[in-house]
């Protein structure tokens, strides 16, 4: 089958790409000179970010004194978290300030709060848009508030059509986008919204409350991002008003912006599952990974100390049947695979806003359901397989057993985790990892082994 054209002009796209910035890396290995500029001006600023992000300390630095600010401020909106935080501690304030004053002002203020907070002063006070960021900055940054941007179009309910447009030429606004309106009261109430387009067809004389949606759905300033992220998904807005806890308007999450919250979270979440830190790096220093990996394998010890404590209890059984050892990790491990499999469903459910506490009860019996019925299905096949293999029927029968009621355990402990851990407003994808193996190591051991004292006569 021949290749699709349009794939092959991506490719030879993309290839180009890797080559020019191949060859401005090397013209960089040489030094900074008029040539290499030439050529990184010429790239688009994602590709600016990348190769900047990986000249040698020497060179970057001598490189960002020549950038302008408007290139500058483009890099910095398209850095890695990591890779920025190490570029702006290269730059002195009076350089940073006026790029941060050609930016978004929510990614304004993602740059000062990773700044030491006298540094971040003195680069505030230098910025010609302090104004428009300082209200921004007491949002911490997981937030609505600390996700919006102050630049956004607010129309007065009791003005006329002609008022407003008045306004919006007067004002000439640089906000992201105008397809939203936003309408207020005199004290900043928000009251509803208006479509660009209804306001420009409308007969000049009519009121503006009279083209507006009223009850219009917005998110506090103080909710996590994660409620803002829902809103736009579930009604597929463009942008999403943010309000303070009288209903003022504040701000405006813009859909691009929420975009970048999907992945922070998708890869939040998947990082506690596997339990490492959420700002967990490649390019992170090995220092700041090693505690937070540290901290959980301490954890996880301590579970193992815990099912190797259950394990030495039933020592003597262990003694007299010593076939029950070789099955001893496959009925733990069973059932923490399919509580893994509840967990990472419940958690998933749960960031998407499927799932509350008011519907733990049917979502746990469906749940049990399942577990259950696999349960059995791998007991069954358990049994046959021990028996086969050892020729003892009560093993078989015993093994079989302790395998469908950790799995049972498995898929509760997914359900009941999390949603215990979101009761006590943690977040619920640390249920992973070593709390829920805990759980299946634990009563797996317990289970088999419990079950093989019980029948020893039967299976010795």
């Amino acid at each position: 089958m021949s290749e699709d054209p349009a794939d092959q002009v991506h490719d030879e796209e993309e290839a180009l790409d890797e080559a020019i910035l191949e060859s401005v890396l090397h013209l960089f290995d040489e030094g900074v000179h008029p040539e290499a500029l030439e050529q990184l001006a010429e790239l688009h600023p994602a590709d600016q970010a990348d190769l900047v992000s990986q000249l040698d300390e020497e060179v970057r630095t001598e490189l960002l004194a020549r950038f302008p600010a408007e290139t500058l401020s483009q890099i910095l909106a398209y850095l890695r978290d990591e890779r920025r935080l190490e570029l702006i501690e290269e730059l002195s304030s009076p350089v940073l300030a006026p790029a941060l004053d050609l930016a978004d002002f929510d990614i304004a203020v993602d740059i000062l709060h990773e700044l030491p907070a006298e540094r971040a002063r003195e680069t505030l006070r230098l910025m010609t848009t302090a104004a428009d960021v300082a209200p921004l900055l007491p949002y911490a940054d997981e937030t609505a508030g600390g996700r919006m941007t102050s630049a956004f179009i607010a129309l007065q309910e009791d003005w006329t059509v002609d008022q407003a447009l008045a306004y919006l030429r007067q004002t000439a606004p640089t906000a992201e986008q105008v397809f939203y309106l936003y309408v207020t009261d005199r004290e900043r109430h928000l009251q509803g919204v208006v479509s660009l387009r209804e306001i420009v067809v409308a007969s000049p004389e009519t009121p503006v409350r009279d083209l507006m949606t009223p009850d219009v759905v917005s998110v506090r300033a103080s909710e996590d991002q994660e409620e803002a992220l829902r809103s736009i998904q579930r009604y597929n807005f463009i942008a999403l008003p943010v309000v303070d806890d009288e209903r003022r308007l504040v701000g405006v999450i813009s859909v691009d912006d929420i975009m970048d919250v999907a992945e922070e979270e998708a890869t939040e979440d998947m990082f506690r599952l596997a339990g490492l830190d959420e700002d967990e790096s490649v390019i992170r220093p090995i220092g700041r990974s090693l505690l937070p990996r540290l901290v959980w394998l301490v954890v996880a010890m301590t579970s193992g100390f815990m099912a190797a404590g259950v394990v030495d209890a039933f020592d003597s059984t262990i003694d007299r049947i010593v076939a029950i050892a070789v099955f001893m990790p496959l009925i733990a491990g069973l059932g923490g695979n399919a509580g893994v499999q509840t967990v990472t469903l419940i958690v998933r459910s749960m960031a998407l806003g499927e799932l509350d506490l008011r519907g733990i009860r049917p979502t746990l019996q469906r749940e049990l359901l399942i577990g259950l019925a696999n349960g059995v299905i791998i007991g069954v096949l358990l049994a046959v397989i021990v028996f086969a293999w050892k020729g003892n029927a009560g093993l078989a029968i015993v093994a079989g057993t302790a395998i469908l009621l950790n799995m049972v355990t498995g898929v509760t402990a997914g359900v009941l985790v999390p949603v215990s851990l979101r009761a006590v407003r943690l977040d619920p994808a640390l249920a992973s990892g070593a709390l829920l193996t805990t759980f299946t190591d634990i009563l797996g051991f317990f289970f088999f082994l419990g079950l093989a004292t019980i029948f020893a006569d039967q299976i010795a």
